[in-house]
């Protein structure tokens, strides 16, 4: 044994095989790794007595088999289902429909047994949400979207060519309403050139180049008027629109006119108000150390927020808080005429309180001469030196 063991670590002889795993067994291993224990009886070389004796088996990924189903009996059988005559159950776990007459009485359409399968699923495998998934059914939703996606596109190209002759025949209604009304003109014309010519007999030729000087008069004025209509037709197209361009990366509402000196060459104080370059906002004054005759237009974008009826807007909101508060029922957004027409009602009533407090102090305490001071007395000025004693 002792020389059969060198011989395996010279080389010279095959190692050992392990039993279980059909491995090779390392001939330079101690024996004490090599060799079992003598209660294990194992007369064969092998390393399974290393390996723990409660370790568990590497469970499976796999899932239910679906759509299967078990031995199809032909009659009924004893210690089935009483209702539907399956074997793997009892008639208290049953799912199928109650009948009026069970399979073990009338012994018809027996149900084919459950597959039950065993699955030694793992940690990995139980909490798997994916874990019986299967691709090819989710082809019939995406092909379901595709008809959606394909019916959109077909009803779209429908509306659009819709669209398009209707724009058509309106255009063909326009021009046959202009021709119309240019027939029109030419009859109204012609008949009042009669007129003249019978109260005024002159020359023919005249008359002929009058009529077509007025058809060239005519024509003249049509052509301004269809000048006229495309000058307004661009005027609407050339409207601001909240477009975005994905090539340019740009939005319409963002565009100033090139001719506008931008915010940030306002003031080129480092110091002064920050300009933001992604919102292209400059929130404070950038004149701000100047007097208000000084300042330009633009005082920020803070400003346009704090001017204007802003003020009145936020009154409005606050005494609606407080009415509502108080037990009214009124809502700026929701009601604004009726809120307004309530701040209207409350401010008159508290311009008469405060009168009449005035009042009723004025009749108490007196003092009216006093209110009516000459302006000279008020707003006196003088540049005469004044010295006064501590007397």
């Amino acid at each position: 044994q002792k020389q059969m063991q060198e011989a395996r670590q010279a080389g010279t002889a095959a190692p050992e095989m392990d039993e279980s795993t059909g491995k090779m067994i390392n001939p330079h291993n101690p024996s004490f790794i090599t060799q079992a224990p003598w209660y294990l009886n194992q007369d064969k070389p092998s390393l399974k007595h290393h390996r723990a004796w409660n370790m568990k088996e590497a469970g499976t990924k796999d899932w239910y088999k679906r759509g299967t189903k078990g031995d199809v009996k032909t009659k009924f059988l004893r210690g089935a289902c009483e209702n539907c005559g399956a074997m793997t159950h009892t008639n208290k776990y049953c799912v199928e429909r109650p009948r009026q007459v069970g399979a073990k009485w009338n012994g018809k359409n027996l149900m084919p047994d459950e597959y039950i399968e065993d699955l030694s699923l793992d940690w990995d495998g139980k909490r798997d949400r994916w874990n019986g998934f299967q691709a090819d059914d989710y082809k019939d939703i995406m092909e379901e979207w595709e008809k959606v996606e394909q019916e959109r596109r077909n009803r779209k190209a429908a509306e659009m060519e819709e669209r398009a002759k209707l724009r058509e025949r309106l255009k063909a209604q326009k021009r046959a309403l202009k021709k119309q009304r240019k027939v029109r003109r030419r009859q109204l014309r012609r008949q009042a050139e009669g007129k003249d010519l019978d109260s005024d007999t002159g020359d023919s030729d005249t008359g002929d180049s009058d009529t077509d000087s007025d058809t060239d008069s005519d024509s003249d004025a049509s052509d301004d008027e269809d000048l006229g209509e495309k000058m307004r037709d661009f005027d609407k197209t050339t409207a601001a629109i909240s477009t975005k361009d994905d090539k340019l990366r740009t939005t319409t509402r963002n565009l100033r006119i090139r001719e506008d000196t931008a915010k940030y060459l306002l003031n080129l104080d480092v110091n002064s108000a920050f300009y933001d370059p992604k919102s292209r906002s400059m929130r404070d004054d950038p004149f701000k150390h100047l007097k208000d005759e000084e300042k330009g237009v633009f005082r920020g974008d803070n400003f346009l927020s704090s001017s204007g009826d802003t003020k009145k807007l936020t009154e409005l909101m606050v005494f609606a808080w407080d009415a509502y508060k108080h037990g009214e029922k009124v809502h700026d957004t929701a009601q604004p005429t009726q809120a307004s027409k309530m701040f209207e009602v409350f401010k008159q009533r508290s311009d008469d309180l405060k009168t009449k407090q005035k009042e009723e102090l004025m009749a108490k305490y007196g003092g009216h001469e006093h209110l009516d001071a000459p302006k000279e007395l008020i707003y006196g000025q003088t540049d005469s030196y004044v010295e006064y004693s501590r007397d």
